[in-house]
């Protein structure tokens, strides 16, 4: 009685829901129906599309059957024991013939008779001159074969002699049913003979065909339908009972194609051009009614219960909603008791009351919507770049709206040219965001100077119309920042005109991608706009030819290989980011040729004792990093910036190094000797593996020429641990080295080595450690953690699928081991690589 009240107040919302599922579930209805008319009047063709589309596939099989009938009917006329066979009927006395030869015969028809592929009863080969017949039962004379054991009233002894007479090759012959006679049994079968015979020839050969077979292999077993062949003649070669003759058969016009409708039967044709057999089927039409009156059904059968379940449904969904909202009202009505105004008394209170929450709602989503997107543009850049800084320092750029534009120097210090006891980068980098503060703001008094990272300081300069004011900025930033281009280079990157804080992360992130776009220049560089770098990358030949050639330790033609790569990445105007990307490539291929040689090799040839000199063509040590730094002026760091912004430093040092010279061992002017031997790093070089050492003095390479030198000087030195560590190779060295970079994933140990040496495992660790410098754990880690770091930063896979891929099973073990030997552990190794990667960003 309750449910029927609700659902008979019009007013109320269960009664509302209700009656709108039901008028959904009534147009749902009339869809159905009308869906139910259009579907029975498609499948009657579908149905008709279907059998013709089986037809034609049914044509496409017999066809090729019977070419394949007449190449092995072709074949067995032409086989040499066939051939001699008939030669010695003809030229011999009957008893001078050796029928010996007809066993020959026999095996030759037996292979082909009772190959399954040819749905064969039998296989005749019939020669006239003496009535001999050679079947796969053995030889017997062709009056006894046709008139006991393969009787049939239309395929006589007689008929089958007129053949001999006939002019054409092959004949595919009406089906008939025979007699077939065996020792055991006497059955009736249907065959279609097919022969083939040459013009004048004393023999033929014949083929009976299982037609019963054909019709289950080609067209299906039990299939009501009926099944005819015809002939070009329109006589019947075949059919599968006797409900229809050739008669019966409609004309379907001029090709023999497509269907017709002869009383109560559809006839279906598919006419083969070729052989001019035509294929007919007959489907009353009562079945194809029944299946589309059955479909019908079917779907009728499935609307009435999705009516009767969609009903039941909205019932329940309407009663599951008009209770929470019930409850939710009677709390709101508690409050504040508003007369409904609307139809549904239930929503007017709803309304009435959260009306002025929602305006509340919108002026403080208003507010903060524009602080929003800075907050989490500034988390981000915290959290990206591990820095801590005071939100409060951010509040006038949280509440701004006007339009703005973001400035980013990248900073890209050249290791070992200043020494870190002197100058610390942090402490160079804040020296340099002083001097572009003080510049900024002289130029553009509203501009915000920050120092997102060591190496990167941001500029925002508010409002967009003063471009040539920023311009007048940078012009006069760049000869200053060149005066230290020997220690550090500056890329200053000019995003566009952004409206509004809430486009802050956006404009970031577009400055970000326009400092990758430096060009490989040994000097401070200002980029406007944003350029795609055409794409380069070594072929898979070159890369191929370099490897071969540094395995080899040929110096000459590894030079010669790099030297056209840097002339093509010159030509193509390849971005700074290209070069380096490309050097780390050719530098881990260099690497790992000499890996195998072990550590004490390359100890050898690094030693400035060994006839190497290291800074012969070393990149970090260009001519202009060797001159005398010059004297920086008196002050302090606000007076050097301040007099730097006012134009009064034009004659004295840059705005950073100014403070710190760049001295090693007390020799006021002289760079680091042992930063120039060792890439920027003072110390001894045997602490630095080979890939270290290059890697370092890589990221002081700015030009091509500095490239130019890199890769003399790493192949130089690369030659020299080849030629040095195959003098002490030998087979033992080779082996070991060998299994641990084809099996490093597999479960390798040192135990199983030996073994196959025929060594003790004691003896074996030692000889390895001699011979490598590394003992057989450091050698198996480096090669894993090596596949571990280009793995991280070359797929998608999981750290955890990374470990078990290079041989740790146990991913805590690999977390260790990899931030033992990198210094990172693989997750923060993965965020370098894809943030900017180990070369700052370039």
């Amino acid at each position: 009685m309750r449910l029927k009240r609700v659902l008979l107040n019009r007013h109320s919302l269960v009664y509302k829901l209700f009656f709108s599922f039901l008028g959904i579930l009534l147009l749902f209805s009339v869809f159905n129906g009308v869906s139910v008319y259009f579907f029975n009047k498609s499948m009657q063709n579908e149905i008709i599309q279907y059998n013709r589309l089986m037809l034609k596939n049914t044509a496409e099989r017999y066809e090729t059957h019977f070419e394949r009938i007449k190449t092995m009917l072709f074949d067995l006329y032409s086989n040499e024991t066939v051939v001699a066979f008939n030669r010695q009927l003809l030229t011999k006395a009957e008893p001078d013939i050796d029928y010996w030869k007809a066993s020959e015969v026999l095996k030759t028809v037996r292979a082909q008779a009772y190959n399954p592929m040819f749905y064969l009863n039998n296989l005749l080969v019939y020669y006239d001159s003496h009535s001999l017949i050679v079947e796969k039962e053995g030889s017997v004379s062709a009056p006894m074969l046709f008139e006991r054991f393969y009787r049939s009233a239309d395929y006589p002894l007689v008929y089958w002699k007129e053949q001999f007479a006939r002019s054409g090759n092959y004949v595919l012959h009406p089906q008939s049913s025979f007699n077939v006679t065996t020792l055991n049994s006497s059955v009736d079968v249907g065959l279609i003979p097919f022969s083939f015979r040459m013009p004048g020839s004393n023999y033929q050969i014949v083929a009976l065909l299982d037609a019963r077979a054909l019709q289950e292999a080609f067209y299906g077993p039990g299939d009501s339908r009926e099944f005819m062949i015809l002939r070009e003649d329109a006589s019947l070669l075949y059919r599968s009972s006797s409900a229809f003759g050739a008669g019966d058969i409609p004309s379907f016009g001029p090709e023999g194609a497509g269907y017709a409708k002869a009383g109560d039967t559809y006839f279906f044709a598919e006419k083969d051009p070729l052989t001019r057999l035509t294929y007919v089927t007959a489907l009353p039409y009562a079945n194809i009614t029944a299946k589309v009156r059955n479909a019908s059904l079917t779907l009728l059968l499935i609307f009435a219960v999705a009516l009767l379940l969609g009903i039941a449904a909205s019932l329940f969904f309407s009663r599951r909603i008009h209770r929470p909202v019930k409850q939710m009202l009677s709390s709101i009505v508690s409050r504040d008791p508003v007369r409904p105004k609307s139809a549904i008394r239930e929503f007017d209170l709803i309304h009435q009351n959260l009306h002025e929450l929602m305006q509340e709602k919108e002026a403080v989503q208003k507010e903060l919507l524009g602080k929003k997107s800075l907050l989490t543009s500034f988390g981000y850049i915290n959290k990206l770049k591990a820095i801590t800084s005071n939100i409060n320092d951010w509040q006038d750029i949280a509440e701004m709206d006007d339009p703005f534009r973001l400035v980013l120097a990248q900073l890209h210090f050249k290791e070992g040219t200043v020494p870190e006891s002197h100058s610390r980068p942090d402490r160079i980098a804040y020296y340099i965001r002083e001097y572009i503060n003080v510049v900024m703001t002289e130029h553009l008094p509203h501009s915000h100077t920050f120092q997102i990272d060591t190496n990167q300081i941001l500029t925002l300069v508010k409002g967009g119309d003063e471009p040539e004011k920023l311009g007048e900025a940078l012009e006069k930033l760049k000869p200053i920042l060149d005066r230290d281009k020997d220690y550090f280079l500056v890329t200053l990157a000019v995003g566009s005109v952004h409206q509004g804080s809430s486009q802050f992360n956006a404009a970031y992130r577009q400055a970000q991608e326009m400092a990758q776009q430096a060009r490989p220049l040994d000097e401070c560089q200002i980029i406007r706009s944003y350029r795609v770098s055409p794409p380069y990358a070594p072929t898979p030949a070159q890369e191929q030819e370099l490897f071969r050639h540094i395995q080899a330790g040929n110096l000459a033609h590894c030079v010669s290989l790099t030297e056209r790569i840097v002339e093509q990445m010159v030509k193509k105007d390849a971005g700074l980011a290209q070069y380096r990307q490309i050097a780390e490539s050719i530098l881990l291929r260099a690497a790992r040729a000499v890996e195998p040689y072990g550590r004490a090799a390359a100890a050898t040839v690094a030693r400035p004792d060994s006839g190497a000199d290291p800074r012969q063509a070393s990149p970090a040590t260009d001519a202009s990093a060797h001159r005398p730094a010059e004297t920086p002026p008196d002050g302090g760091a606000g007076e050097r910036a301040a007099a730097a912004g006012k134009g009064e430093g034009s004659g004295g040092a840059g705005p950073a190094v100014s403070e710190a010279a760049t001295t090693c061992g007390g020799d006021p002017g002289t760079p680091c000797e042992a930063a120039c031997a060792c890439g920027g790093a003072c110390g001894p070089q045997e602490a630095l593996s080979f890939q270290e050492r290059h890697r370092r003095r890589l990221r002081t390479c700015y030009t091509p020429d500095q490239f130019r030198r890199f890769y003399a000087q790493m192949f130089k030195e690369a030659a020299g641990i080849i030629a040095a560590g195959k003098e002490e190779r030998d087979s033992v060295i080779d082996f070991v080295m060998n299994e641990l970079e084809n099996k490093f994933a597999d479960d390798i140990s040192l135990d199983l080595l030996a073994d196959r040496l025929n060594l003790s495992a004691a003896y074996l660790s030692v000889y390895i450690k001699e011979k490598t410098g590394a003992n057989f754990s450091e050698q198996l880690n480096a090669i894993r953690i090596r596949r571990a770091k280009e793995l991280l930063g070359g797929t998608g896979l999981s750290v955890q699928e990374i470990s078990v891929k290079i041989g740790y099973r146990n991913v805590t073990f690999f977390n260790r081991m990899f931030k033992k030997m990198t210094g990172l552990p693989p997750g923060e190794y993965r965020k370098s690589q894809v943030i900017g990667g180990e070369f700052g960003g370039l």
